[in-house]
């Protein structure tokens, strides 16, 4: 067995990325001379360098040898061209490939890198930037569950996860990979609303901020029973059921599931592009 000297590589150090570097930090679950990665903007290589200090490779097999867990967070058409990279410096039975690009199945990563290559697949979202995030994990049955337990741990440092099968990877990228988008805009709309009620933009702003941050806090609290929350809010006759009247007519649930399916159906586009490139039947 190898002994590396870094518990985990990244590959590409975006904003997903960060939001795992500064989470697994700030946990403890990962100590700042057990990382390092390796970018190809020098600009953000200096900036993360500068904020946490991991150590910077210059080239991808020096990250590979010495590596035990990579972690991949590039765009997902980099992807194949990347594994090809680093299949020569990989182990089958030392390394672990950790892949958040979206809409890339475990079995591109089987193809490039071995039948029996272990990988997990992760579907973070930005609220891990704060600590807030949510993910969902996925793993091929070469998976060690020591390995799962890594990786368990590496989510936990920046919010909550699920185990969910690998078939259900889109529509997770879906829900709660795109989500907050989704209600970023929700609440861009409402406040919009609220200026052209007359309420200046700040107030507003905040308004629709702290009832979205609350909302949340509700739902956590009361086990996410939503038919019930809605209740506690709409009075029979009241201003609430009103607008709920309105939502309901214009038909907001179909844009929503229609949404979500456009979301689900281009991260198959993606996977499908990719797997047909890489002559997958």
């Amino acid at each position: 067995m190898s002994v590396f000297e870094y518990k985990l590589g990244i590959i590409g150090t975006g904003n997903m990325a960060e939001a795992i570097l500064k989470g697994v930090i700030n946990s403890g679950a990962l100590k700042v001379e057990d990382i390092n990665a390796i970018e190809k903007i020098q600009k953000r290589a200096d900036y993360i360098h500068s904020v946490y200090n991991i150590k910077f490779q210059s080239c991808l097999d020096e990250l590979a040898i010495n590596s035990k867990y990579i972690l991949i967070s590039v765009k997902p058409a980099d992807v194949p061209g990347l594994l090809k990279k680093i299949a020569p410096f990989l182990s089958h039975a030392d390394n672990v490939i950790i892949s958040i690009a979206a809409g890339v199945p475990l079995r591109l990563y089987e193809i490039h890198l071995g039948q029996s290559f272990p990988a997990i697949r992760i579907m973070p979202n930005t609220p891990a930037l704060l600590g807030q995030g949510i993910s969902a994990i996925s793993y091929g049955s070469f998976v060690k569950s020591s390995d799962l337990d890594f990786v368990k741990k590496l989510v936990s440092g920046f919010g909550h996860y699920v185990l969910i099968d690998e078939k259900l990877q889109n529509a997770v990228t879906a829900i709660s990979g795109s989500g907050p988008a989704y209600f970023f805009l929700f609440c861009k709309m409402l406040a919009e609303a609220a200026v052209k009620m007359g309420i200046d933009r700040k107030t507003a702003l905040k308004l629709v901020t702290h009832t979205a941050a609350g909302a949340a806090e509700m739902m956590k609290a009361f086990n996410s029973d939503t038919d019930m929350l809605i209740k506690m809010v709409a009075s029979p006759g009241g201003t609430t059921e009103a607008a709920l009247s309105e939502f309901t007519s214009s038909g907001f649930g179909s844009i929503v599931e229609k949404a979500s399916e456009m979301a689900r159906r281009r991260a198959f586009e993606i996977q499908s592009e990719l797997m047909s490139k890489n002559d997958v039947q």
